[in-house]
């Protein structure tokens, strides 16, 4: 369709001239006339499966959390049920259809349990009993100024003040896991908060408009600390009563990739643990996965938005040239996206998710005194019950740029998110599929304003629109979302099965270590 007949549909349509410019010009590329086409290819797009899905009200109710908020401030998730999307909703008489933005933690380890996960093969004794040492897991909801402690969600000494947990003294976490317990697997052992009766009464998991979990530890490292969904958790607790478990959507920002491709090599050494938001896709919360298809495979760079006018600014810097860098903002094994972890050192992670994407920090108290953290009021051993929307700026310069060292104080990690007009310039350079279809039509939805209840698009979402900005960006470069994996230049000793130990380290580490004991002696 050329500009010309673009005018003209827009007459015929006179919605379609609300569209913003990208999704215009995606409907231009797809040669459609306007989103009715797309959701008419959509329909027919995955034989015998109707899009929009068909919700199952029953069995939503019974096993999904429950979409009224108990905390003021919190997002009612009624409207925004997912029918467009993974082809998961369609499995076990509808029960996935209708999937609703409620997220919540995962710790996988590997200590003794029935069997050895996948994940665990290999690893030396000292690992599997020793990785690793939590004092507490904490998930907060946010309620428009504050981040507000969840208990049922939480793993560790509650007390009006807030959460508590120290592994040395055996309370916390260590004292309550068995009341976590979930359902090992690829990893030999889990924790998580699920339903035990029915899904409204059990634990409802971080919503819009913005959420955080915290995860204090003495050692972690190897291990995992990831979310899914809800729902998700829930059934799979339950031993997927109806056959499925929804695995409609999942963030790693914590984990170790033994298991990634068993017996083979591991992309880095054995205490590299790997954030990655990209394992599975909804349809309904649009991922970029490389900086150049986020940008249209284009030279100019566009989204993030807020990295416009850095890029502009210094148009060299790491991140800023998508058509001469191949970055993998979503991480994974070709990512640079990865924290070193040391043995027996403690460290807190904290992972935001809000309008901008999913934001994960990571402090080593020992840098702050041995307790402390960038965030007031987080500290090695407990949390309080109310915390302020951000941590202080990250401001070492190492922690800045991923693949984060094990001795480095401070960093942040962050993994983008896609506003509507985002999503459908990164979907303009994928066949119309139901990942890449449903996220363009939920983007001209959006800005149509037909997304709720008896709109034309029922159904379709961008739950990144539901959350809100909490302000996590403190004016950082783009090489927070990640470098090219070139730059990782280290000769790794602790990556392949029988190298395995818990005393790796990189060797630029090593070799700075071993310099400044010479220089020591020297003086």
């Amino acid at each position: 369709m050329t500009f010309r007949s673009l005018v003209f549909a827009s007459l015929l349509y006179p919605t379609l001239a609300a569209l913003g410019e990208e999704c215009q010009r995606y409907l231009n590329v797809k040669g459609l006339n306007s989103p009715s086409d797309l959701a008419e290819q959509l329909a027919t797009a995955e034989a015998g499966q109707p899009t929009p899905c068909l919700e199952n009200v029953t069995a939503q109710n019974f096993y999904a959390p429950n979409p009224k908020p108990s905390i003021q401030g919190a997002t009612d998730t009624t409207n925004l049920n997912c029918r467009y999307g993974n082809p998961q909703m369609w499995q076990s008489c509808g029960v996935c259809c209708g999937l609703r933005p409620h997220f919540n933690w995962v710790v996988a380890t590997c200590e003794a349990s029935k069997g050895v996960g996948q994940f665990c093969w290999n690893m030396p004794s000292c690992l599997t009993s020793g990785s690793p040492k939590i004092n507490y897991v904490a998930a907060y909801q946010f309620d428009g100024t504050n981040f507000v402690l969840m208990d049922d969600s939480t793993a560790g000494e509650i007390s009006p003040e807030g959460v508590r947990g120290n592994f040395w003294r055996g309370v916390g976490f260590s004292a309550l896991n068995s009341s976590f317990q979930w359902s090992g697997g690829d990893w030999t052992t889990k924790y998580a908060p699920w339903a035990r009766g029915s899904g409204p009464d059990g634990p409802r998991g971080v919503t819009p408009p913005a959420g955080l979990w915290i995860l204090s530890a003495e050692n972690f490292y190897y291990g995992a600390f990831y979310m899914l969904s809800q729902l998700g958790l829930n059934l799979e607790g339950k031993g997927q009563p109806t056959g499925t478990n929804c695995w409609m959507w999942e963030l790693d920002p914590v984990e170790g990739t033994a298991g990634w491709s068993p017996g083979q090599p591991l992309p880095g050494n054995v205490n590299m643990d790997y954030s990655t938001e990209n394992a599975q896709a909804s349809g309904c919360m649009p991922i970029s996965y490389t900086s150049r298809q986020a940008n249209g495979l284009g030279s100019e760079f566009k989204f993030p938005e807020d990295f416009r006018a850095t890029c502009a600014a210094n148009p060299t810097q790491p991140g800023c040239q998508p058509s001469k860098e191949n970055i993998h903002w979503g991480g994974g094994r070709q990512g640079t996206q990865r924290f070193e972890n040391l043995w027996d050192e403690p460290y807190v992670f904290a992972v935001v998710v809000d309008a901008k994407g999913y934001w994960i920090y990571r402090w080593r108290p020992e840098a702050y005194g041995g307790h402390s953290t960038g965030w007031p009021g987080v500290n090695r051993h407990y949390a309080l019950r109310t915390l302020g929307p951000r941590p202080a700026p990250v401001t070492d310069v190492r922690g800045l740029k991923t693949d984060v060292k094990g001795d480095v104080p401070e960093a942040v990690i962050l993994q983008p998110s896609l506003s509507a007009e985002a999503a459908c310039l990164r979907s303009s350079v994928e066949q119309v599929t139901w990942q890449w279809g449903s996220d363009a039509l939920a983007a001209m939805a959006e800005e149509l304003g037909e997304t709720g209840p008896g709109a034309r698009f029922e159904g379709t979402q961008n739950w990144w629109s539901s959350f809100t900005d909490t302000q996590q960006n403190a004016n950082y470069p783009a090489s927070i979302m990640g470098l090219e994996a070139k730059n990782m230049t280290e000769t790794y000793h602790c990556n392949v099965p029988g190298s395995f130990s818990c005393d790796c380290a990189v060797e630029q580490r090593d070799q700075v270590l071993k310099a400044s004991k010479e220089e020591e002696v020297l003086v």
